[in-house]
């Protein structure tokens, strides 16, 4: 879907906010962009949408070049979501999340179905939202119709700058859940742009790590937490990364013994070792029992789960 070949972007005076990066992004894969501050993750997800017109190298959509596309059409394929929402306050809900479908000339028909389904997609419910105006709404209600304005007409690709870092925790996680939810039903090719690496594990089926313009490593959550490529990523992952690859790491039917404790609590078989071990501790015990579609299939111990967290993450996808 997308690829970004040897992206530079130097600004006059000689500062290089990207230099010679390479990047593919599969069709309807969540790519995070992550790194420390002034590292270039906003200019290079910019440049995608020529927003920020890179210094040289090729960017690709669909095998057709950016460059020659027109900037403004060119813009309507692709959602945008920002930090700062950017909703229009003299507009209503309904007629923000129109923006785009107004631009393309969708009949009105076509335009109030769309909100409608997106309004409820993102979980405002329309008879109650659609005709209030941002002032009116949450900082988190808010960012729902940000989300819903970038999906309005169906772009294929979506590009999301720290959408979700103005807001407090709780919200934050509530909207990266719906985020998950959305995108396991709609499939959109995602850029996603965080300075979070524990949002990035979370939403990312790849994570670009970058420093100072370049790329350090890309690689799915699991293997890039087991196998940091260099100094700076195993710096930037922290001594946490041990913990955080348990979010992101099953449970192997291989590791489960027998049942020998029918009253041990109980997760599902597609749960996480992070979800494994909550449950442990919160129950003061040292198995679970593990189910998968009301079949007991047996019991992981701690310690089968500690070997788990344990080996190394496998060079190649399952």
């Amino acid at each position: 879907m997308l690829v970004l070949d040897r992206v530079t972007k130097r600004y006059p005076g000689g500062q290089v906010a990207v230099r010679e990066l390479s990047l593919t992004i599969g069709e309807g894969e969540t790519c995070v962009l992550v790194g420390p501050s002034g590292c270039g993750k906003t200019t290079l997800l910019r440049t995608i949408n020529r927003m920020v017109e890179p210094t040289s190298g090729r960017i690709l959509l669909n095998g057709e070049d950016v460059r020659a596309m027109d900037p403004v059409r060119l813009r309507l394929r692709m959602g945008y979501v920002i930090q700062q929402i950017g909703l229009f306050p003299h507009l209503t809900v309904a007629e923000n999340v129109a923006t785009v479908p107004r631009l393309l000339r969708w009949d009105r028909a076509r335009i109030r179905a769309r909100v409608t389904e997106l309004l409820e997609l993102v979980g405002l419910e329309p008879a109650r939202f659609a005709h209030r105006y941002p002032g009116q709404l949450s900082g988190g209600q808010q960012q729902r119709v940000g989300v819903a304005r970038a999906l309005a007409g169906d772009p294929p690709v979506l590009l999301m700058d720290e959408p979700f870092g103005a807001i407090d925790r709780i919200t934050r996680e509530r909207l990266q859940d719906e985020f998950i939810d959305i995108q396991r039903r709609m499939r959109k090719t995602v850029v996603f742009v965080t300075h979070d690496i524990d949002e990035a594990v979370k939403l990312g089926d790849r994570i670009a790590i970058l420093n100072e313009g370049a790329l350090e490593q890309v690689d799915t959550p699991a293997r890039l937490l087991a196998n940091p490529a260099t100094e700076f990523v195993s710096r930037f992952l922290g001594p946490e990364r041990a913990t955080r690859r348990l979010a992101v790491v099953g449970i192997e039917a291989a590791r489960l013994d027998a049942v020998t404790s029918p009253a041990a609590p109980e997760v599902d078989a597609e749960a996480s070792l992070a979800d494994a071990l909550t449950t442990m501790l919160l129950h003061d015990t040292d198995r679970v029992a593990v189910r998968r579609d009301g079949q007991l299939l047996g019991t992981l111990s701690v310690g089968r789960l500690l070997q788990a967290a344990a080996r190394p993450a496998p060079l190649e996808d399952p």
